[in-house]
C-alpha cells in the first residue's frame, strides 16, 4: 500500500508471500458419519439469517446466485449476500462504504492501514473478544497474530491463514560437490563459495560463464541468513531501543559481503537494474548459483527449467547460519492475509453473530493434506463435490476452473480464492505434497520443509508488527528508498563500507529519528 502503511522494512522475504505457529482446529468429519461437525453456538432454529459479505479478489469472482450459496443455505440456515471487488478498487471502494455508514455485516479487509485502526476507534467494527474462546480456529491463533491488530485493547478482527515461512538461502549443491565444498556455515564461508562459483568453473563446461549471488535491484534477495542478518527489527540501539535490519550490524555484515563480492564479480554485474523476474532467470538459468527458495508461492516451472537446462543440477537450502548471539532462524511473517470483521451493528444480535462466526469457522478447519479426498465429507462438501468443484489428479484434490460459484468454501466469509485452513503449524501444510505437481519440484521443497523444521531453532516476532506510526506511514516508503540506494551504492563500489554510520545519520535526519521514536514507544506500550 502505498503512503499508508504498517511498520515494516522493505524485505525480499515479503511474499505474497509468504508467507502461523499455532495450535490445531478441530478434526476433520468422519466419513461415516452423515453428520459433519459444527463448532462454537449452532443455531439450531429454522430461522434463515441474510448475511452480506464484502471481499476482495484478485482473479476469481465466483457467481454469488452460484450452488455453493445454496449449500450454505441449506446446511445453515444462511443466506449469503456476497459482492466481491477487484483487489485494486477494493480500497476506494471500502472507503466509500465505510463513510456512508452502511457497512455489510462482514467486510474482508485487505490492509492494516490508518483507516482500520480509525474504524476501529470510531466504533464500525464489532468486538470480537468474548467469542474467540467459543471457536477452535480462533483459539488456535496465536497471541502474537491477534497483537498486531488489536486497537485498544480489543480484538476486531478473525485473521485469515498464511504461513510464518520467509525466504531462506538456496545453493547449488551440485557445485559444491564438483568443486569439493562444503556447505557454508557463515558468512566468510558464504563469499568463499560465491568466488569460487565464479572462478573455478563449478559446472565444468569450460567456460566462464557462472558466479555467485543472484541479485536484483533494491538489493533483491537480501541473502540474510536469519533473523539477525535480515530487515526486521531484531537489534537495540545504545539505548536500548530497537532499530530497523536496514541499518542494523547483521545487514552491514551482508552489504560488506556482497561489496566484496562484487569486486571479485560474484554478484550479478547489473542487479541495481534487474527487476524480479529477471532476477530470477539468473539463477534458473544455470548462470548464478546462490540464491532463495521458501516451501510455499515458488514457480516450479522456474525450477523446471533449470533441470531442463540442466538434468543435473542439484539445489539445496541453506541452512540459516548461528548469529554472534547464539540465535539460529528467520524472523516469520505476519501469518495472516486478510481480516473478517463484523459490523458494530450487530451488537444486539447475538444470534446473528453466532451464525456468522459458526460458518467462519467451518470454513477455517484444517484438515490434513492426506485427508483431502472425496471420503472426507467435510472437505468435499467445502469443495463443492468431487466432478463438480474439484476433480482428483494423481491423488490431489484440484479446483475445476470456472467452477468456482459451486463451491462454499467461495462464500464462507473469508478469503475465497484459494481454501486456507487454520493450521495448527507450518509444517501441517505439507507444500511438497499440497502446492506442487512434479517429483522434481516435489522433492526439492521437502528439503527447504526439512531444513526449516530442523534449523529453523529460534524463529523471531518483529516486535515492530505491533505498531502503527504515523511518520513510517508518511515517509517509510521514501526512506527505505534511500538506505536501499545508498547501500546499492556501497555494493557496486560507488560508496565505502565505511560510511554506513555517516548513512545512518543521514537517514535519521530525513526522518528515521521520529521513526525511531515512535515505533519504540508503540513497542514499550504493547508489551505492556
Amino acid at each position: 500500500m502505498k503512503g499508508k502503511r504498517f511498520v515494516t522494512l522493505v524485505s525480499a522475504a515479503a511474499l505474497a508471500a509468504t508467507a502461523a505457529a499455532c495450535s490445531g482446529g478441530k478434526p476433520a468429519a468422519d466419513p461415516g458419519n452423515s453428520e459433519t461437525p459444527k463448532t462454537g453456538n449452532p443455531d439450531s432454529s429454522d430461522k434463515m439469517y441474510d448475511i452480506s459479505f464484502l471481499n476482495f479478489a484478485y482473479t476469481i469472482f465466483p457467481d454469488p446466485n452460484g450452488k455453493g450459496v445454496e449449500m450454505i443455505r441449506e446446511k445453515f440456515n444462511a443466506n449469503i449476500k456476497a459482492q466481491f471487488v477487484l483487489q485494486s478498487d477494493y480500497k476506494e471502494k471500502l472507503n466509500v462504504i465505510m463513510a456512508s455508514g452502511d457497512m455489510p455485516d462482514v467486510v474482508a479487509i485487505k490492509d492494516l492501514d490508518s483507516n482500520y485502526y480509525k474504524w476501529a476507534k470510531q466504533g464500525a467494527f464489532l468486538p470480537l473478544d468474548e467469542y474467540i474462546d467459543k471457536y477452535e480456529t480462533f483459539k488456535a491463533v496465536p497471541k502474537t497474530i491477534y497483537d498486531q491488530f488489536r486497537v485498544n485493547g480489543h480484538i476486531y478482527s478473525i485473521p485469515m491463514y498464511a504461513p510464518t515461512y520467509t525466504f531462506s538461502g538456496t545453493i547449488r549443491q551440485d557445485w559444491l560437490d564438483n568443486l569439493g565444498l562444503k556447505m557454508p556455515t557463515n558468512y566468510k564461508e558464504l563469499l568463499e563459495v560465491a568466488i569460487a562459483f565464479t572462478k573455478n568453473d563449478p559446472d565444468g563446461n569450460g567456460k566462464n560463464d557462472t558466479y555467485g549471488f543472484a541479485l536484483g535491484q533494491d538489493i533483491s534477495p537480501t541473502h540474510a541468513m536469519g533473523a539477525y542478518w535480515s530487515t526486521a527489527w531484531y537489534h537495540k540501539d545504545a539505548d536500548g531501543n530497537y532499530i530497523p535490519g536496514l541499518i542494523g550490524p547483521g545487514r552491514k555484515e551482508v552489504i560488506e559481503t556482497l561489496a566484496a563480492a562484487y569486486k571479485e564479480g560474484a554478484v550479478t554485474k547489473d542487479f541495481a537494474v534487474l527487476n524480479w523476474d529477471q532476477t530470477n532467470k539468473e539463477f534458473y538459468s544455470g548462470k548464478a548459483g546462490i540464491f532463495i527458495g521458501t516451501p510455499t508461492g515458488m514457480v516450479e516451472d522456474y525450477y523446471l527449467g533449470l533441470l531442463k537446462v540442466n538434468p543435473t543440477a542439484k539445489v539445496s537450502p541453506i541452512p540459516f547460519f548461528v548469529a554472534p548471539d547464539g540465535s539460529q532462524g528467520n524472523p516469520k511473517a505476519r501469518g495472516f492475509f486478510g481480516l473478517s470483521t463484523l459490523s458494530a451493528k450487530l451488537k444486539n444480535e447475538p444470534d446473528k453473530v453466532n451464525k456468522i462466526l459458526e460458518i467462519l469457522d467451518y470454513g477455517r478447519q484444517f484438515i490434513p493434506v492426506d485427508e483431502r479426498t472425496p471420503q472426507n465429507e467435510q472437505f468435499d462438501w467445502l469443495m463443492g463435490g468431487n466432478g463438480v468443484g474439484y476433480e482428483m489428479v494423481n491423488g490431489k484434490a484440484v479446483p475445476k476452473p470456472g467452477q468456482e460459484g459451486n463451491t462454499p468454501i467461495q462464500f464462507m466469509l473469508q478469503r475465497h480464492e484459494f481454501w486456507k485452513p487454520w493450521a495448527p503449524n507450518d509444517e501441517a501444510n505439507q507444500y511438497s505434497k499440497a502446492s506442487y505437481n512434479s517429483p522434481e519440484m516435489q522433492a526439492f521443497i521437502a528439503k527447504i520443509e526439512e531444513m526449516e523444521k530442523t534449523y529453523n531453532k529460534t524463529p523471531y516476532d518483529d516486535p515492530s508488527y505491533l505498531v502503527y506510526s504515523e511518520t513510517q506511514a508518511a515517509k517509510g516508503t521514501e526512506l527505505d528508498k534511500y538506505l536501499l540506494g545508498e547501500q546499492t551504492k556501497m555494493i557496486s563500489g560507488q560508496r565505502p563500507v565505511s560510511d554506513w554510520d555517516k548513512m545512518i545519520q543521514e537517514w535519521k535526519s530525513r526522518g528515521g529519528e521520529q521513526i525511531l521514536k515512535e515505533v519504540n514507544e508503540g513497542i514499550k506500550a504493547a508489551q505492556k
